[in-house]
């Protein structure tokens, strides 16, 4: 019985599994140290087209999303409406930063891409 019950709450985990966004960087990059992840910032902005796409496709595409939950922190920031971290400078939206330990900076990503691209573009960051 424990078995099925464990069986139907990973496959119901599989299917809903959704974006996980922080609100805030500071608490993101603290409970990244704590778990050892890498914090992405998505820099937007409300009417952009490539961040629509990325918010409504990507990240809600359930195998890019349950992988990138496991080893990511997400943070959007608006770049109309919220505080632009020093240093995290964009020509265009959506812009990513990948930021590591010691608030260093491990990637930079400009534009939108499909699930595969993205995801293949964030193999081998991990923190250091």
């Amino acid at each position: 019985m424990k078995k099925l019950f464990f069986i139907a709450l990973f496959v119901s985990s599989t299917l809903f599994a959704q974006m996980h966004w922080e609100e805030d960087i500071e608490d993101a990059q603290e409970q990244g140290c704590r778990t050892n992840k890498v914090v992405m910032v998505m820099l937007s902005r409300v009417g952009c087209p490539a961040c629509e796409y990325m918010k409504g496709v990507v990240f809600k595409d359930k195998n890019f999303t349950q992988k990138f939950n496991q080893n990511f922190i997400a943070v959007y920031v608006d770049v109309k409406e919220d505080f632009i971290p020093e240093g995290m400078t964009y020509f265009a939206t959506p812009t990513f930063y990948f930021v590591g330990k010691d608030d260093k900076v491990l990637k930079k990503i400009t534009g939108a891409k499909n699930a595969k691209e993205f995801a293949d573009a964030l193999n081998g960051l991990k923190r250091r």
